[in-house]
This record gives structure tokens, C-alpha cells and sequence, in this order.
């Protein structure tokens, strides 16, 4: 738990001193645990019910993210009709209160045998027995934590993560993916853990669906311009390792894992023509995991928000870093 004797630094004298952020995270995640003790507490299906009552409340009902969640799925599917979108919107909030439903209550166990693979290991095996460690591209999509949990229970997993802005949900989901045998590093310090796990053949994972701002490459998002990191592809391409494409989907009575078929790369320089290359492949495979349970997706998100400011590498020719 946060400590209430927790100290922000101040970099000119060296002093320390209490910060309302702190104050607030500390409050922020002392409710959190209060309110998941509680509903941990209830049978899990009560917790559940909890949950999704809560999240269609606090989404469709109170509008929290709801205005970017409509917007995006309004430029994304304009063809559908205004009730087909609103269904949508019903769907994705549903699919996210039984998400956290599963990651706080549910028995792990039991959850985890709740998913199939599809179509099988193979692929991810034999790019395993290749040596050069794997790249594992995805989405926030399905229960994306719980997928996250089956593979590291079958490879040596390293997840590369953007840090929450509360230090102390941080440390609990940290907490919570070391307990289920998931490494992680952040993105801003991964170069050379990840370089590092991929030549001891581990498996390194990569989720490519998040804005990148300035610092992505411009690549086209489910029809629209977005700014998507490049990190997958880079890695990749310097230590020669496949990449396979890879995301949860929920199911009825579970969920799958689905895996798609190995990128081949040779070892050799991350150059920007390279890089495009291939991340426009790996984005092209993540993308139809999308489109094909769309209300699965994390439309929370202001996924295209920095298209705009991303490179666009295939015009400008320049070697820039990531």
C-alpha cells in the first residue's frame, strides 16, 4: 500500500516535502483497494455483475471517456447506423467491467483454463526453436493481462510497458504480472533489457496500439491515419527475431488466444526504410484482430490523436530514433 510518509524531492535543495499528487494518488488508490476488497469479497458472479453495472454507469450513463469512444467509432465505422454505433458503445463498456472483473476477482486458475489457442503452439514454438528470441506484437484487445498470463506460463516472457501515472497502481500491476511469471521493462528504458531477452531466445511482448505522438511512424490504423510506435519492428530487425502476431478475444464460456503466422526478419541494421517495412506488416496483423471483434478493442483510447505529428518516414528518408 502507498505510504502516507511518501516524498517528492525537490532537485534545488534536496529537501523533501508532502505534494498534493502524492496526497491524491495515495487517496486514489487507498479507494481502489477498499473497493475491491469489497467486491473480491462477493461471490464472483455478483462481482461481475458489480462491475459491468458500473462501468455502463460511469461510461454511456456519466459520460466518462463515452465522447471519445462515440467520436472514434463515428470515424471509424460511418457507414453503420447511429443505434449500430450505440450498441457498440454498450459493448465495449460491458467488455471492459468483465475485464476488470476477471484481472481483481477472479480465480486464476480457473481463468486461465478458460482459454484455447488458435490454431495451436506451433507457431510460436518453432519460432521459439529458432534461438533469436521472438517478438510478440498486440493489441488491447480481449482480456490483453490474462493473455499476458497463458504465455508466460509456456516462455520466458519480458513485457515492454508504458508505467501508470500513479506510482502505486503501478507497483500493484507490476506486483500482479511478476506473481503470473511476466517480467516487464518500461518503454522509456527497454533497449537493452529487451535486446538482452531476445538473445537469450526469450520472448519479448509488444503492444502496438497506443498513440506515439511525434515519435511514431505514420501507418494507417483501422482506415486512418495514427501514430504507432515502431519499437516491435526495430527490435526485431537488430536481433534478427520473428515476429508473431497475437491477441485475446473473449468467448462464450472463455476466451482464445489467437496466433498468427511468424513474420520472418534477418538480423541486420533497424534502418528507416526496414522499419517501415515491416511495422506496416506487423500493424496490418494486429489490426485484423480488431476489426474482427471490434467491441473488444480499448476505445478509450485517442488512439489517432497524434497522426499529425508522426514521421513519416518513407517521405522524409531520415534515420531518426525511436
Amino acid at each position: 500500500m502507498a505510504g502516507w510518509e511518501r516524498r517528492a524531492w525537490i532537485p534545488r535543495t534536496g529537501r523533501r516535502r508532502l505534494t498534493f499528487m502524492h496526497w491524491r494518488d495515495d487517496m486514489e488508490y487507498l479507494a481502489f483497494r477498499g473497493a475491491r476488497a469489497a467486491l473480491c469479497a462477493l461471490p464472483y458472479g455478483g462481482a461481475e455483475c458489480v462491475l459491468r453495472e458500473l462501468a455502463r454507469l460511469v461510461g454511456p450513463g456519466l459520460g466518462l471517456r463515452s465522447r471519445v469512444v462515440a467520436d472514434q467509432l463515428r470515424s471509424v465505422y460511418a457507414d453503420l447506423s447511429d443505434a449500430r454505433r450505440a450498441a457498440m458503445l454498450r459493448a465495449v463498456y460491458d467488455h471492459l467491467g468483465r475485464t476488470v472483473a476477471e484481472i481483481l476477482c477472479a480465480e486464476p486458475a480457473r481463468l486461465a483454463a478458460s482459454v484455447r489457442v488458435d490454431p495451436g503452439w506451433d507457431e510460436l514454438d518453432q519460432a521459439v526453436a529458432l534461438g533469436r528470441g521472438v517478438v510478440v506484437a498486440s493489441a488491447h484487445q480481449g482480456n490483453f493481462e490474462l493473455g499476458g498470463r497463458v504465455l508466460a506460463a509456456r516462455y520466458d516472457v519480458l513485457d515492454v510497458v508504458k508505467p501508470q501515472r500513479n506510482r502505486a497502481f503501478d507497483r500493484d500491476l507490476t506486483d500482479l504480472r511478476q506473481a503470473h511469471g511476466i517480467d516487464t521493462v518500461p518503454m522509456a528504458r527497454a533497449g537493452r533489457a529487451v535486446l538482452a531477452h531476445l538473445r537469450r531466445g526469450g520472448v519479448v511482448t509488444f503492444f502496438i496500439d497506443q498513440d506515439a505522438g511525434a515519435r511514431g511512424l505514420r501507418l494507417d490504423f483501422l482506415g486512418r491515419p495514427a501514430s504507432t510506435w515502431p519499437g516491435a519492428a526495430r527490435f526485431a530487425l537488430r536481433a534478427g527475431a520473428p515476429v508473431v502476431p497475437a491477441a485475446m478475444a473473449r468467448r462464450p464460456g472463455g476466451h482464445v488466444l489467437r496466433v498468427g503466422r511468424a513474420l520472418a526478419t534477418q538480423s541486420g541494421p533497424a534502418d528507416p526504410a526496414a522499419t517501415l517495412k515491416l511495422m506496416g506488416r506487423i500493424n496490418a496483423a494486429v489490426e485484423e484482430f480488431v476489426r474482427e471483434d471490434p467491441e473488444q478493442w480499448f476505445w478509450v483510447h485517442r488512439r489517432w490523436k497524434g497522426a499529425a505529428e508522426a514521421r513519416a518516414v518513407a517521405s522524409s528518408g531520415k534515420d531518426e530514433d525511436t
